[in-house]
């Protein structure tokens, strides 16, 4: 059986807690940062669609 860290969590594999959390939420703000972009991206289309020409605020993918 493993050892618990000194803080009384249990490893996760060979991790402790803390390394494997900060993983999971910069994969969190990653994901969130993808969504974001898609919908920023998608919002530039469809005003591009409905009043074309002006200044674009997101460049062309």
């Amino acid at each position: 059986m493993a050892r618990p860290t000194r803080d009384g969590f249990d490893r996760i594999g060979p991790f402790h807690p803390y390394f494997v959390w900060a993983g999971v939420l910069a994969l969190d703000l990653l994901i969130i940062v993808f969504v974001l972009g898609a919908l920023t991206a998608l919002g530039d289309t469809i005003e591009d669609a409905i009043w074309p020409g002006g200044v674009d605020l997101v460049d062309a993918l």
